[in-house]
């Protein structure tokens, strides 16, 4: 349905749904112009945002990996030097640390995933503003002309 030019489309698809003709001179265009600009800006930094999320979730799994293999290695060395109770009990206390210290970088994860979303969020509110300002402009100068 939608040809080479989305252009030539919205001028079918006004005309067809609300029997105004415009042509490509028309100012109400500008507006159709600007908000395919803004939302090509708003994937580009969406895009950028989840990148750079994606790299900071790489590193802290493998910084995850490095930890735990190293608290691996030292309970294992305690628990051949030990006896039988000073071993479970070394092993209960790294387990509890190896869990708070997980459960803290996941809160803290989280806590990051959910500002960057807040932030997604006011940039996608923002450039909805942006359009609206811009399609109010556009209304008025259209009409500013008509008169």
């Amino acid at each position: 349905m939608l040809g080479e030019d989305p252009t030539d489309d919205l001028l079918k698809e006004i005309a067809s749904k609300h029997g105004v003709a415009l042509d490509r001179a028309d100012p109400i265009l500008m507006v159709q112009t600007m908000h395919r600009r803004l939302l090509a800006e708003s994937q580009h930094a969406h895009h950028a945002l989840l990148e750079e999320y994606r790299k900071t979730l790489e590193a802290l799994l493998d910084r995850w990996s490095t930890e735990t293999t190293a608290k691996a290695e030292r309970i294992v060395t305690a628990s051949l030097t030990a006896t039988t109770e000073t071993m479970k009990a070394e092993m209960a206390t790294h387990t509890m640390d190896v869990a708070r210290a997980i459960r803290n970088e996941v809160t803290g994860v989280l806590e990051t995933t959910e500002t960057r979303m807040r932030r997604a969020t006011t940039v996608g509110y923002l450039n909805l503003l942006a359009a609206v300002v811009t399609f109010s402009a556009a209304v008025v100068i259209y009409w500013i002309i008509r008169v």
